[in-house]
This record gives structure tokens, sequence and C-alpha cells, in this order.
């Protein structure tokens, strides 16, 4: 687990669920941003992925959110708000529908609440990385996520450092993370959530479709719902600024100075 905070004690926590292939470190702008506005960001690696083991026989979304209670029992935060990007963001919602009494606010990222593609381009994506990972590697569809996900030729930096992250993922742990996403489905239990709960989309997010962000959003009570122009499914980085403003506005109304 990587903590960012500069203010040992501070109970004004958020917790940092990262995406697949990726670790708790690529939440270091937002988390830096939060530290110094003086929150406390616990950015960790979700169970099987970067520095932390595996914590059940197969991985799943539900066994992540377990995880995550017992990282927040650990650390003594009785009631947090919760951040997920993507993978992270599935795990997110897990938390707030298992655990309602331990998440103080919900934000979503580019994540969704059942993945069901429905265009052909989106079904052949899919297909291709499911057949690279299971075939060969999930090493072996790197390149073709992180060409989707920083498709520019400026964010060529940005693609090299996802390829060596994804290459360096537990290649079982990586592919029942796929099939467990694959499977994710609680859009029937988002009327549930009572929490105040922010949706952030990157419009130009090619992984998971805006549509279906909107569509999860229109489900949850009292959602926000912000829209980031240009952005793609990298937005933590590609937009950085935008993201960390929006979160330290939600931050400042879950936790009023």
């Amino acid at each position: 687990m990587k903590s960012f905070s500069t203010q040992p004690g501070v109970d004004k926590s958020i917790l940092l669920l990262h995406g697949l292939g990726v670790y708790g470190e690529s939440w270091g702008y937002q988390a830096q941003a939060l530290a110094q506005a003086g929150y406390n960001p616990i950015a960790p690696d979700l169970p099987g992925f970067g520095n932390s083991p595996a914590q059940a026989r197969y991985w799943s979304v539900r066994s992540a959110a377990e995880a995550m209670v017992r990282l927040l029992d650990r650390e003594r935060i009785n009631r947090t708000v919760v951040c997920g990007l993507s993978m992270g963001g599935t795990v997110a919602l897990q938390m707030a529908l298992s655990y309602p009494e331990r998440v103080t606010g919900l934000v979503l990222i580019n994540t969704f609440a059942a993945l069901r593609p429905s265009s052909v381009s989106e079904v052949a994506y899919f297909i291709r990385r499911g057949l690279r990972a299971y075939i060969a590697s999930p090493g072996s569809q790197a390149e073709l996520v992180a060409r989707r996900i920083f498709p520019y030729p400026e964010q060529a930096e940005w693609r090299v450092r996802l390829i060596e992250s994804i290459r360096a993922s537990n290649p079982k742990i990586y592919r029942q993370a796929m099939l467990s996403l694959a499977r994710f489905d609680v859009t029937r239990r988002l009327a549930r959530i009572r929490t105040p709960v922010m949706v952030i989309t990157g419009t130009k997010d090619t992984t998971i479709l805006p549509r279906v962000q909107q569509a999860m959003a229109e489900r949850i009570p009292g959602a926000q719902r912000h829209l980031i122009a240009g952005a793609g499914h990298g937005v933590i980085i590609d937009h950085m600024d935008e993201v960390n403003r929006l979160l330290l506005e939600f931050m400042a109304n879950i936790y009023p100075s």
C-alpha cells in the first residue's frame, strides 16, 4: 500500500482504487494534490497486483472489495470516500453496495456497473484482448490496450509505461480479473446507493463508452455527472488538472471545514 498523506492522523481520507494492469502509484498526480489540500489519500495496490499478494483463491471484484474493507480496519478508518477508475470503480461500487456504512462518498471514473459491448468495434476489441490474454499471455495484449488508452503521439511515454505495467502483472490474476469484470453486473442494485456520488467521464473514452457511464449514473440517486472534453480512458493522467479540481470540490463538500 502506498499512502501519500503528509499529515499522519488526518481522518479526511479518500481510498483511490486503480484500473486493470496498473498499480496504486498511478494515482500519483491526484494523491499529491489531495495531500497538499489536507486530505489523507490512500492508494493501495489491489490484491494480486503490484506488491499486494492475492488474498483469495480466485480474484473477484467482491473479494477485492472485502480486502479493501480489511485495509480500512487496519488503518483504523471507519468511513472514507472511495474513488475508483475503471476496474477500481467496480470495486468501489461493490464496497458502496456491500459495506455502505464504510463509504461516505463515491467517485466513479470511466467505469461501469455492467460491461456489455454493443457495437461491432467494441465486441471485436474485447474479443482480441481476451484471446491474446488467455491463449498467449496478458502481456501480449499490452500494446493493444495501451494504444487504445493513449493513442496520440504526444502520449508515447504514458503508452510505454502502461505496456511495461501490464507486462509486469501476474498473468493468472490478470486473467481472473478480466473474467470477473466481464461477469460484473450491479445495475439493478444501483438505486440502493444513498451516499453522495460523482461520476467522471472522459468524452473520448473508447474502453468504457460514455453512454455506458451515463446509463450507470442515471440509475444512481442524486449522482453528479461531469464530462471532461477530449479525455480518454486514462483521464487521471491525460487530464489530471481537471480531475484534481473535481476531486477537491467533491472532498470539500464531504468534509466541510
